[in-house]
C-alpha cells in the first residue's frame, strides 16, 4: 500500500558574496517547473500540500534541515520522498578534511570554517535524512559548477556513493559525476539536465501504460547527449516508483518502448528469504515473551514476563520450565531436553506429555545429533530436534513433538531462535530477551525484514526508557585531607538502581544493528542522565546551593557525527538548566574513528573528527573526554590530537606489566598543550577502577602527576543520589594512602571488611 508521498523541491540562483560563486539564471525556475509537473492535477502523483517548493531566500539551510529532519522522523515504510536541488554545490577541503555542501543563500564561507554543520551538508542529507527515512527516497541533484575554489585549490564535489548501502531504499540522479561540471544553456532556458528531466516526466520516458517511474526517467536522462554524463544509481525499489502519469499519447515518436509482456508472464520481485517467516517469528516471540503476562507474580515490573525479575530479585528459570514455555509457545504436544553420549541418550527434563517410549525408535538415531533436523515418525508425528550445546563427549538436544507447521516451515531460523532462547537468561525484562533473539537472527542471517527490524527498534527504545541512572564520583586526591574532595560525577546506566551491574550486553548490541540504534541509545542515556542528575542535585543541595558539579556521560563516535544527537544534547541541557560547560561527553576508545564506506573524510580521519568536535564545542560549550584509554582503538595520537579536556584511563591498564610507564606517558601527553604553549591548563587525567588491591598505589598515581581517581578505593560506590562532600574519615584515609602511610595495610583491612560484609 502506497503511503505519504512528499517532495522537497529546492532552487537557488544566488549565493552569498562570501562564497564567491557566479549567479545562476535558471535554477529557481527549474525548481518551479519540476514542482509543477510533480503536482499537476492530471498527471502528477504528489499532492501540493506535501510537495514543498523552496526557492531563493526561502531555501535557507536551517529551515531546510528542520523540514527534512521532520519528514524523516515521521516517515513509515510505505512513504516516498523525493528531493530535488538545482543550484551550486561545492566541496570544502580544509587540511585534508573533505565536506560537500549544497549552496543555500545563507551559506557563509567564513562561518563554515568555524561551524561546518551550519550549511546544507551532504553528510546531513545522508545521515539525518536518507538514513532515517524508512520508505523509498529519491535524490536528484542538478548542481552547476560542482566544485569550489576554497583556499585556492579547485575541488570537485564527491557525491555520496549510495550504491554502497544495499539495504537502503534510496536512488540517486546527479547532474555531474566526479570531475565534471553541470551547465545551463540559454537556448533551452533550463539547466541541461533538468530540461531532460522535465521531458522525461512529461512523457518521453513513459511506459506502455503512460507512467514515468524514477528508473525510466533516470535511464532516459542518462541516455541523452550530455557532456559530462549524469551519474545515476537506482535501487530495485526505486525503479518502479511512479512519479508522473502523462498517458500514452505523450510518449512521442522516437522513444523506444518495450513490447507488452505475454499474458502468462509476470514479474516477481526478489524478497528477503525471512520475509515470509516474519509473521510466524513475531507470533512465536509474542508467545515466549508476552508483554502482559498473566502468570507473573505480584510485584513483577511491567517490563518483565512470566519468568522475569520480581521485587524479590531475579530468579533462575529451570530447564523444565523452559521446556514447558517453548512447548506452549510452539503449540506442540510435548518437549524434552535430551543428552546424547556415544550410542545412547537420556532424558534430562521433559514436559508432562512427553513419552520417551513412543519416540525411542526415532530418537535413538544419534549420528545426526549435532545438526538441527525434523524426524517424521508417521503416526507418532513429527519431531523437531535442535542441538543446544555440543561437547567432546555429549550433545544436548532440544526435542519438540508436533510443533505448529508454520513454525517448521521457517527452517533454520527456527533452530536459531530456540538455541538463543535456551541460552539466554529469562529472569530479566521480556524486552531484553526478545531483543537478544532478534539480534541472534541478525548476526546469523544478516539483514532482517523491515517489520522485524522495526520491532526490535521499538523494543530497544522501550527498554532504554526503563533504564535507571547512578552516579559514581570522580575524586581529587591529595596528600592533605582537606584537599581531597569530590571533583565530578560520571553517569552510569543500570537496568534498575538496585542492580550494581551495567547492562553491557544491551548497550553493546546497538552496534550490531547499526547507527540508528547507536544514536537512539545515546540520546536516551543522555536524557536520562541529565534529568536524573538535575533531580539528584536539587535533592541534595536544594535550589540555592550554586551550580552542580560537572557530570560526564558516555557517547559513541557515530552519535557525535549525527545532527539529531547534537540537537538532543542542546535541548536536554537547556531544559535542565545546567551549565553546558559542566557536561563532558566521554568518547569510548572502543569505537573506531573512521568513515563508513559511503563517507569521504579525506586522508586524515582524526583531523576530520577533531574538526567535528571543535564545531560541537563551539556551538554548545560542552567538553569532551576520551574514555577507556588502554583498550580498543586507543592510541597516543588519538589522545593527543583530539580537543579533549579529560583523559580517562581504563581499569585494565592498571593490571598491565608496564602500567606505571603507561600512566606516566598518559600524564605527559595530558600536559602537552601546556608544554607547547597552546593552553594555560593541561588536560586532567582520571584513573578508573582503582581498587584496594590495585598493583598501582595512590602514592604512585599521585607521584606521576595524576590528581583524579574513580573506583571503590574512594569508598564511594555508584548511587542514584549524590553527596555534598566526602566524610572526614575517608578523606584522611585517602590522604594517608597518597602519602604512603597506609598502603598495603589499609588495602588488606578493606578486603577483610568486604569479606565480612
Amino acid at each position: 500500500m502506497d503511503g505519504r508521498r512528499t517532495a522537497v523541491v529546492i532552487g537557488v540562483n544566488r549565493s552569498d558574496a562570501d562564497v564567491a560563486l557566479p549567479s545562476l539564471r535558471y535554477a529557481e525556475s527549474d525548481a518551479r517547473a519540476v514542482h509543477e509537473v510533480l503536482t499537476d492535477p492530471d498527471t502528477g502523483t504528489f499532492d501540493p500540500a506535501t510537495a514543498f517548493l523552496r526557492i531563493g531566500d526561502k531555501a535557507d539551510a536551517w529551515s531546510l534541515r528542520s523540514l527534512l529532519r521532520t519528514i524523516a522522523i515521521e516517515s513509515t515504510r510505505s512513504d516516498t520522498l523525493l528531493i530535488y536541488f538545482a543550484g551550486h554545490a561545492l566541496t570544502a577541503d580544509w587540511n585534508g578534511v573533505v565536506d560537500d555542501y549544497l549552496v543555500t543563500p545563507d551559506l557563509r564561507r567564513a562561518t563554515l570554517r568555524e561551524h561546518p554543520d551550519e550549511g546544507l551538508r551532504m553528510a546531513f542529507l545522508r545521515g539525518d535524512v536518507l538514513d532515517k527515512f524508512k520508505g523509498t527516497a529519491f535524490l536528484i541533484l542538478d548542481c552547476c559548477r560542482a566544485g569550489s575554489d576554497l583556499d585556492g585549490h579547485p575541488q570537485q564535489i564527491e557525491m555520496m556513493p549510495i550504491s554502497g548501502r544495499h539495504s537502503k531504499q534510496h536512488s540517486l540522479l546527479m547532474s555531474a559525476p566526479t570531475e565534471g561540471s553541470a551547465r545551463e544553456h540559454e537556448s533551452v532556458g533550463h539547466g541541461l539536465v533538468t530540461r531532460h528531466i522535465l521531458d522525461a516526466l512529461n512523457g518521453k520516458a513513459a511506459d506502455d501504460e503512460g507512467r514515468v517511474t524514477f528508473g525510466r526517467m533516470a535511464d532516459y536522462v542518462v541516455g541523452q547527449d550530455i557532456d559530462p554524463k549524469p551519474g545515476q544509481f537506482v535501487q530495485s525499489w526505486g525503479a518502479t516508483k511512479v512519479l508522473t502519469r502523462p498517458g500514452r499519447a505523450a510518449t512521442g515518436a522516437g522513444v523506444s518502448m518495450s513490447d507488452p509482456l505475454p499474458a502468462d508472464v509476470r514479474i516477481v520481485p526478489l524478497e528477503n528469504p525471512l520475509e515470509r517467516s516474519a509473521p510466524a517469528i513475531i507470533d512465536l516471540l509474542s508467545q515466549i515473551f508476552p508483554p502482559h503476562p498473566s502468570t507473573a507474580r505480584p510485584g513483577t515490573s511491567s517490563t518483565t514476563g512470566a519468568f522475569g525479575a520480581t521485587s524479590e530479585g531475579q530468579r533462575a528459570v529451570p530447564n523444565n520450565d523452559k521446556a514447558e514455555l517453548l512447548c506452549a509457545a510452539m503449540r506442540a504436544d510435548a518437549a524434552a531436553l535430551l543428552e546424547y553420549a556415544g550410542s545412547t541418550f537420556r532424558t534430562i527434563s521433559a514436559t508432562k506429555h512427553f513419552h520417551e517410549d513412543d519416540l525411542h525408535h526415532l530418537l535413538r538415531r544419534t549420528e545426526h545429533a549435532g545438526t538441527a533436523r525434523v524426524l517424521d515418525g508417521g503416526a507418532a508425528g513429527r519431531v523437531l530436534c535442535v542441538p543446544l550445546r555440543q561437547g567432546m563427549a555429549s550433545t544436548l538436544v532440544l526435542v519438540v513433538v508436533n510443533p505448529a507447521q508454520n513454525l517448521l516451515d521457517m527452517g533454520e531460523p527456527l533452530a536459531r531462535i530456540l538455541e538463543t532462547v535456551w541460552r539466554i537468561d529469562l529472569s530479566g525484562p521480556v524486552e531484553k530477551g526478545e531483543i537478544e533473539v532478534l539480534t541472534g537472527l541478525r548476526q546469523s542471517f544478516g539483514r532482517l525484514p523491515a517489520r522485524l527490524y522495526d520491532r526490535c527498534f521499538e523494543l530497544y527504545r522501550k527498554i532504554l526508557g526503563s533504564f535507571s541512572m547512578v552516579f559514581q564520583p570522580i575524586v581529587t586526591i591529595d596528600r592533605l585531607p582537606r584537599q581531597v574532595e569530590i571533583h565530578s560525577y560520571e553517569a552510569l546506566a543500570r537496568l534498575n538502581a538496585a542492580d550494581p551491574r551495567a547492562p553491557v550486553d544491551l548497550i553493546r548490541l546497538a552496534h550490531v544493528w547499526g547507527d540508528t540504534f547507536v544514536v537512539e541509545r545515546d540520546k536516551a542515556i543522555l536524557r536520562k542522565a541529565i534529568e536524573s542528575y538535575d533531580e539528584a542535585h536539587l535533592s541534595c543541595f536544594g535550589d540555592n546551593e550554586g551550580a552542580p558539579r560537572p557530570v560526564s556521560i558516555n557517547v559513541a563516535v557515530r552519535s557525535l557525527l549525527n545532527e539529531s544527537y547534537v540537537d538532543e544534547v542542546q535541548r536536554t541541557i537547556a531544559g535542565a538548566g545546567l551549565r553546558p560547560s559542566a557536561v563532558t561527553l566521554e568518547i569510548s576508545e572502543q569505537d573506531p574513528i573512521a568513515p563508513r564506506i559511503y563517507e569521504a573524510w579525506g586522508d586524515d580521519s582524526l583531523a576530520y573528527f577533531h574538526q567535528r568536535l571543535v564545531a560541537i564545542a563551539d556551538r554548545l560549550d560542552i567538553r569532551f573526554a576520551v574514555d577507556d584509554f588502554g583498550v580498543g582503538h586507543s592510541s597516543v595520537s588519538r589522545m593527543a590530537e583530539l580537543p579533549l579536556t579529560q583523559i580517562k584511563v581504563d581499569r585494565a591498564l592498571l593490571r598491565h606489566p608496564s602500567a606505571y610507564q603507561e600512566l606516566a606517558l598518559v600524564a605527559s601527553v595530558a600536559r602537552q598543550p601546556v608544554t607547547l604553549g597552546h593552553a594555560a591548563v593541561g588536560r586532567s587525567v582520571v584513573v578508573e577502577g582503582v581498587e584496594d588491591d590495585s598493583p598501582i598505589t595512590l602514592k604512585e598515581i599521585y607521584g606521576i602527576g595524576i590528581r583524579h581517581v574513580q573506583g571503590y578505593i574512594t569508598g564511594e560506590r555508584p548511587s542514584p543520589v549524590i553527596k555534598r562532600e566526602m566524610g572526614r574519615e575517608m578523606r584522611e584515609r585517602i590522604a594517608a594512602l597518597v602519602r604512603g602511610d597506609l598502603e598495603r595495610g589499609y588495602a588488606a583491612d578493606r578486603r577483610d571488611e568486604r569479606r565480612t560484609a
